[in-house]
């Protein structure tokens, strides 16, 4: 039997429901590969996911959520100064 060469994977992702779907993902290749590697075990054990080698690089830019929470922030900031001020009766 042959090697077989190693895959790589990239996801990105544009909103939190794509991010954890992608982290989702991975998971499910990770285990995939597991069980490849320990064929035959009813489940994986712990100590093969301690001692299997993997290299797996994430980058997250919360950048445009921490925008986002500063931007609802502020709209409620006005919808409050708003909704306190006195009114001329």
């Amino acid at each position: 039997m042959g090697d077989i060469s190693p895959p790589r994977y990239e996801w990105s992702a544009r909103t939190a429901q794509e991010a954890e779907t992608s982290l989702e993902a991975a998971k499910h290749l990770i285990d995939a590969h597991l069980k490849t590697l320990v064929p035959g075990d009813a489940f994986i054990k712990s100590d093969t996911r301690r001692t299997s080698p993997l290299v797996l690089r994430i980058s997250l830019d919360l950048g445009p959520m921490v925008e986002a929470i500063n931007e609802s922030r502020r709209l409620n900031e006005q919808f409050d100064l708003g909704d306190t001020a006195p009114t001329d009766s």
